[in-house]
């Protein structure tokens, strides 16, 4: 893994093993900070991925590009319409 913005240094991280036992490991920085804003990027690909559409295109590019941002944008938009809700904003 490559980074311009972290030192090279290692962090003690705790994972969880299989049998629901924590162990203490080093890894480097880079990947420690990776694995903390992650879970953005993946939430919105899990969802972005249970609506997948299906449209024939001529060209396969096509399909993968808009097809993929036109669903990253019903995803997103519908993540702030919950988080609007959530606030309080339309009651």
């Amino acid at each position: 893994m490559l980074s311009n913005c972290h030192e090279v240094k290692y962090a003690k991280v705790n994972r969880t093993m299989r049998d629901g036992s924590k162990e203490e490991f080093e890894c480097p920085v880079a990947i420690e900070f990776y694995n903390k804003i992650m879970g953005g990027v993946d939430l919105e690909d899990q969802r972005a991925n249970v609506y997948e559409l299906n449209r024939k295109s001529c060209k396969w590019w096509k399909k993968s590009n808009f097809f993929r941002l036109l669903m990253s944008a019903v995803v997103n938009s519908w993540i702030a319409y919950i988080a609007d809700l959530n606030i309080g904003r339309f009651t």
